[in-house]
């Protein structure tokens, strides 16, 4: 069969040999003529050598920049050399809640995005990374991750905007985390992404990660303060899993901007708040411990934070506030939640048996307990005890439905007119979230 790539090259030969053989027509045999002739053919093979060097060359260079193949739905293109990697991202999670308390202060039957986020991440000159990433949700356009990262063999380093190294769910992406929203005191201790620089290492079983911020991109203030974090992991396997326990500490001074508050909602975010401090502190020191386990389909993990507000309380105290939470999931389908040891942080789950090719997707049920306590010290701004269950479906790894329910009980909450002269109150929601990422 004719190869279409060698074509230029046999034509050029045939160019050749033409003019060749119409000079040995017209000259006389005799030695001369044939040495001039051998030379000729000498030439030829070497042009025609060269032509076919040419040929591989382009071809090498052709390869050098393919289309990276990924069992994702996302678009990523790669050079084979490992220097350069462009990757697109996002996500839509779309939220429909039910809600009302006892005092009849709310009645809420409305839905949302949560999240409508779109970006780009991968890699330049192999050890440089980046990624940024906007979220649209609510018609506002708020920005997220925005950063680089250079890595070595001495740990790696960011710079932009990005999470402080606080708490495993905080850190966990809300693409895979058990419930709908988040612990109550990751919330209520206000982590959210900032500017600044980080440094990391982390080996099989361990992470490290430290950072320093001062405010996020929406800033205008001009003394924004100071924000230090630090938080360290480790962990083991099991004979069908892994454990982590892990530990971080926040140390926040707002300089001349808002003095800190603290208040939560019950869960679902399209609920109102009924636990909330006015503005009380200039400074605070955060602690927190976690534990997980993932052991065959089954996961448990339980994390608890303690902040110190100073001069946050009446008469000049401290105000010492705190939350956590404990929770199990069951894959009753097999599958299991990873996770990842080397990153401190929950991962995707494989779907044994996704509905693309065939199966029933992926099933998990779930129970969680969380409670946050932002009174003491004169300051009432409410207890809340929060009782959750969850069920999770996912048709494949990047596509899933979640179903909460959850009933929270308020008490001690005097400083939140909603919840009426007892301070007492309670509230029952159900959300209904369906999630696709890419």
């Amino acid at each position: 069969m004719l190869n279409l790539k060698r074509l230029p090259a046999l034509l050029a030969a045939t160019a050749l040999t033409t003019a060749m053989m119409t000079t040995v027509a017209a000259v006389p045999a005799n030695a001369q003529s044939l040495e001039d002739m051998k030379a000729q053919l000498s030439m030829l093979a070497k042009r025609i050598e060269e032509l076919e060097a040419k040929e591989k060359e382009r071809d090498a260079k052709a390869k050098k920049t393919p289309v990276v193949s990924k069992e994702e739905p996302a678009f990523g293109l790669a050079t084979d050399d490992g220097l350069f990697e462009f990757n697109i991202r996002g996500r839509i999670l779309a939220d429909a809640t039910w809600a009302s308390d006892d005092d009849d202060t709310m009645n809420t039957s409305a839905t949302e995005f949560r999240a409508v986020r779109l970006g780009i991440e991968g890699k330049a000159w192999q050890n440089v990374g980046y990624k940024f990433e906007a979220d649209f949700a609510g018609n506002v356009v708020t920005m997220k991750d925005a950063y680089l990262e250079y890595k070595s063999e001495f740990g790696s380093w960011k710079f932009g905007q990005f999470n402080p190294p606080v708490s495993l769910e905080e850190l966990s992406s809300s693409r895979h985390t058990t419930f709908m929203e988040r612990s109550s005191f990751t919330d209520a201790f206000n982590f959210e992404r900032m500017l600044g620089v980080g440094y990391g290492n982390h080996g099989k079983v361990w992470t490290f990660n430290a950072g320093v911020f001062r405010g996020d991109a929406g800033s205008a203030l001009k003394d924004e303060g100071l924000t230090v974090a630090a938080r360290a992991t480790y962990g083991g396997t099991l004979e069908d899993g892994v454990w982590m326990l892990g530990a971080s500490v926040k140390h926040t001074d707002v300089g001349d901007g808002d003095l800190i508050r603290y208040r939560q909602r019950p869960h679902q975010h399209l609920t109102d708040r009924f636990l909330a401090t006015s503005r009380i502190a200039q400074e605070e020191m955060f602690y927190g411990l976690e534990a997980a386990m993932q052991y065959g389909p089954f996961h448990v993990a339980s994390e608890w934070g303690f902040v110190n507000a100073k001069d946050g309380g009446t008469a000049g105290q401290d105000a010492h506030f705190n939350g956590g939470y404990i929770e199990a999931g069951w894959f009753i389908t097999g599958e299991h939640k990873p996770l990842k040891l080397d990153h401190g942080v929950w991962d995707r789950p494989k779907v044994n048996n996704p509905l693309n090719k065939g199966g029933m997707g992926a099933w998990q049920i779930a129970a969680r307990y969380d409670t946050i306590d932002l009174s003491d010290a004169g300051v009432f701004g409410g207890e809340q005890d929060t009782y959750l269950l969850g069920v999770n479906w996912y048709m494949n790894r990047h596509t899933r439905f979640m179903v909460n329910y959850n009933h929270s009980n308020i008490d001690n909450a005097f400083d939140v007119s909603a919840n009426g002269a007892d301070g007492a109150n309670s509230v029952d929601a159900l959300g209904v979230r369906a999630q696709i990422d890419w």
